[in-house]
C-alpha cells in the first residue's frame, strides 16, 4: 500500500495495488474509488483535503465496493 499527498491538487491518494484502473466511481462527495477489471479496488482518492472536512472510514468504503 502506498499513500501520497499532492499539495497542488490538495488530495490524498491511497494505492492498494498496481493493477490497471478500468473504472472509477465517486462513492461519496470528493471520494473516488478506482477498480480493476475484476471489480477489485485498486485505489482510493480523497479530494479537497484541506478545504473540506472529511470523515472517511476506509473499511466502510472498501466494503461498499
Amino acid at each position: 500500500m502506498k499513500i501520497l499527498y499532492n499539495n497542488e491538487t490538495d488530495s490524498i491518494y491511497v494505492k492498494f495495488s498496481t493493477d490497471a484502473i478500468v473504472e472509477s466511481e465517486e462513492v461519496k462527495k470528493d471520494v473516488i474509488v478506482d477498480y480493476n477489471d475484476k471489480d477489485e479496488i485498486v485505489s482510493v482518492e480523497v479530494l479537497n483535503v484541506k478545504t473540506n472536512q472529511h470523515e472517511i472510514e476506509i473499511p466502510t468504503v472498501l466494503k461498499s465496493a
